[in-house]
């Protein structure tokens, strides 16, 4: 990824670390900056649909650089992985909040599959992708699994991918989950008993999330929000505030992996992410 220009940095760090006192604006009242941070196909938009029910703000996209005009409106937004030049600039504005989501990485990989075939992984080649789709759905998981590099690995065929693999995402996240200050949502609490939860963790999920926030919603209103975020049926994606954004939402269920994944497939995951799913809390032992 790329550094961030040095002007950008030395304008944003001056106006970020005014007092806004000196900006005609109490500190006490005005709302925290946030950025969301997921890991690819984890949810990302059910959670994008949570924060704008709950705040009524939209999202940012950034990933190489932050962004100088975030209004009180919007929120930044950025997937796994986070460059080191983007970890600075978050600890450098005042009273920044960070939410993190994450789902069971097994899970992830099979949503990974289907992704590959309905659009181009950043870090595949066309041709790639071509003969991955001749490759059986084992020996694609199998492929998805182990499939291990980093931005400056695939420059050469392609040179505007921003993502990883989700090997150096497990990596990163390992990290990311120790922090006490950080909000980590779970797809598996906030996606609710149509993606096979339940009500109740779904609605103690968005809870979370507003009181991060510094929000006290009502038991009513966390409900509406509750009944919104499965699913396309409320989508509003391509209107104003997310004119970037489409769903990519397919089926989304729990524990796929239980049902698609072979002695193979686990073997693979246990030897590249295992360390990750104990550190995230999906297992909590070696073998599984």
């Amino acid at each position: 990824m790329s550094k961030l220009n040095a002007i950008q940095v030395g304008f944003l760090f001056f106006i970020l670390a005014l007092p806004l006192s000196l900006l005609g604006e109490d500190d006490s009242c005005h709302p925290s900056p946030f950025v969301l941070i997921t890991v690819p196909k984890s949810g990302s938009h059910m959670i994008l649909k949570a924060l704008y029910l709950i705040k009524g703000t939209t999202a940012l996209w950034h990933a190489d650089f932050i962004p100088l005009n975030l209004s009180d409106q919007q929120f930044l937004y950025t997937h796994f992985c986070v460059s080191s030049s983007l970890e600075e600039g978050y600890a450098q504005i005042p009273r920044m909040k960070t939410i993190i989501n994450i789902r069971d990485l097994r899970d992830v990989c099979i949503s990974m599959v289907y992704h590959i075939h309905e659009s181009l992984w950043p870090g595949m080649s066309a041709e790639q992708r071509e003969v991955f789709k001749t490759l059986s759905f084992d020996e694609q998981l199998l492929f998805v699994i182990n499939y291990d590099y980093d931005v400056d690995e695939v420059a050469e065929f392609a040179p505007n991918s921003l993502q990883v693999s989700i090997v150096k995402i497990a990596e990163q996240l390992e990290k990311y989950c120790q922090r006490s200050d950080y909000l980590i949502c779970r797809y598996e609490d906030l996606v609710g008993p149509k993606g096979g939860g339940t009500e109740e963790a779904q609605i103690k999920e968005i809870k979370r999330i507003a009181n991060h926030l510094d929000l006290n919603l009502s038991e009513l209103l966390l409900e509406e929000i509750a009944s919104k975020l499965y699913g396309n049926e409320f989508d509003p994606f391509g209107k104003k505030g997310f004119e970037d954004f489409a769903s990519t939402f397919r089926q989304g269920k729990i524990h796929a992996w239980k049902q698609l994944f072979k002695e193979q497939h686990i073997r693979a995951f246990k030897r590249k992410m295992n360390k990750a799913l104990i550190a995230l809390g999906y297992e909590t032992k070696e073998d599984w």
